[in-house]
């Protein structure tokens, strides 16, 4: 008897492990991150789509959010703009792929680490996710279908279950 299944695995950890460090309605600077890539194939949504995912499951914490819409560095983000924010969020995409799975079998992949600073520029934590598709599916998702159940442990470990 053979039996499969059509569920994605899971894999995070933060690196730096600290209690609860984020507190809810905390003011909080998102970092797009560059898009993801895959041998000379890049996708060019990958980067908006982990800002997405990641500031609509912050909101159940605060909805003091911003968005810098572009790549940067914690170090290139200017005093007087970092002085608006309790915490920074920089993601960034280690690993995207996105495989015609219904058909080949190979599953997508994502490794994404989420790098959390408080606005003295001090690395707090670090938090990375791995997510890999089922290698049977109905239907056949992108990448980015990966990223909220990942995210939102993330979040629930960093805030508690507190929410706004």
């Amino acid at each position: 008897m053979i039996t499969t299944g059509c569920s994605a695995s899971y894999h995070h950890t933060f690196l730096n492990p600290s209690p609860k460090t984020l507190y809810p309605q905390s003011r909080i600077l998102l970092v797009t991150p560059a898009n993801g890539t895959y041998g000379s194939i890049v996708y060019e949504t990958s980067g908006t789509d982990v800002i997405q995912a990641l500031s609509k499951e912050l909101q159940r914490y605060t909805s003091a959010i911003s968005i810098i819409p572009v790549p940067v560095t914690i170090d290139q983000i200017l005093d007087k703009d970092l002085e608006q924010f309790d915490y920074v969020i920089i993601p960034y995409i280690m690993h995207w792929e996105d495989r015609a799975t219904g058909w080949s079998f190979i599953p997508d992949r994502i490794e994404v680490r989420f790098e959390i600073f408080n606005n003295q520029r001090q690395l707090i934590d670090t938090y990375l996710i791995n997510g890999q598709s089922a290698r049977i599916v109905w239907v056949s998702r992108q990448p980015d279908s990966l990223l909220p159940r990942p995210i939102r442990i993330m979040l629930q470990e960093l805030f508690g279950n507190v929410l706004q």
